[in-house]
């Protein structure tokens, strides 16, 4: 199977799910596909309503690719269960002899926003996909800086938010107004047509900054999956497992190993304070002021959060 007839797959896979009542979105590297910031991706990352995982889960279990079964990848996969998913954990999944590869989300990772609330099915709003790439892969930026500018081609001046090229925000600014509400969010922003060699470097600290939140909240995750992954290995050794035999020892072993919940409040203050510490290596300290607070991109993951 090519790459077009797995990117089909994965869009008949979400026709499914809809009308089964599954609420899901398409995200990342497809998104940008359709909305034609990318060019090509064989990989799927899908958003799914944390409520709807187990229906997701059996909709996977009846969808081979040319005869290939849906199963878990390796070992690390957390179970596709409400519980971890509302926690903000991802589920990896394969077909065993094809290049699909999926990756299932229950709550989007740095979004403003609540994704199911804004849609463009079978896709993710643009604002939720830019927020999502927002990571510490070098590869992801361009694409956030291109949402943003689709964003504001369409009238949404959200789009200011994502814009990370600061010679194409400086000339943008001179045509188009950025709203104060805007620049509340990203402080940044008040200084484009003020100070543009300050502006310039306001902007590479504020993706700094970024970067390490999001390697600091990955790394909150990974250490908790050492036992997991150790008990899931030993307890499928030598079996050869159907995906939904597969997700009964991943739920035992999640029960007994995973937190559903690895980043509450006090988790977040430490990971921002060394978030910022580890930018402040990196940058002037008077740019500390224009760094954005990144509370908004976490409240949806951390309930209660201020």
């Amino acid at each position: 199977m090519g790459q077009f007839e797995i990117i089909e797959f994965y869009l008949e896979l979400v026709r499914h799910a809809q009308e089964r009542g599954i609420c899901c979105a398409i995200t990342s590297g497809m998104a940008c596909v359709a909305y034609q910031v990318a060019e090509a991706t064989k990989d799927c990352d899908l958003l799914c309503e944390p409520d709807h995982a187990a229906d997701f889960l059996a909709l996977l279990a009846d969808s081979p690719i040319d005869g290939a079964p849906c199963r878990y990848r390796g070992n690390i996969s957390p179970p596709l269960d409400a519980r971890w998913h509302s926690g903000g954990w991802t589920s990896h999944f394969e077909w065993p002899g094809t290049e699909a590869f999926l990756d299932v989300f229950g709550v989007a990772p740095r979004a403003r926003s609540a994704w199911q609330e804004e849609m463009r099915p079978p896709y993710a709003h643009p604002h939720v996909v830019a927020d999502m790439k927002r990571t510490a892969r070098e590869k992801d930026w361009p694409f956030v800086t291109d949402l943003g500018v689709l964003l504001l081609e369409q009238g949404d001046a959200r789009g200011w938010l994502h814009l990370y090229d600061a010679a194409l925000v400086e000339k943008l600014s001179s045509g188009l107004e950025i709203p104060e509400e805007v620049i509340s969010v990203r402080p940044a922003l008040r200084l484009v047509l003020r100070d543009r060699e300050r502006f310039r470097a306001a902007i590479a600290a504020e993706r700094i900054f970024w970067e390490h939140a999001s390697e600091g909240r990955v790394k909150r995750y990974e250490k908790h999956l050492r036992p997991y992954l150790s008990a899931v290995r030993k307890a499928e050794a030598g079996k050869t497992l159907a995906l939904l035999e597969q997700h009964e020892i991943r739920i035992a072993c999640a029960e007994t190993h995973l937190p559903v919940r690895p980043l509450g409040a006090n988790e977040f203050s430490e990971m921002i304070v060394a978030a910022r510490k580890s930018t402040l290596a990196f940058i002037h300290p008077s740019l500390e002021e224009y760094l954005p607070d990144i509370n908004a991109n976490y409240r949806i993951l951390i309930p209660g959060l201020s």
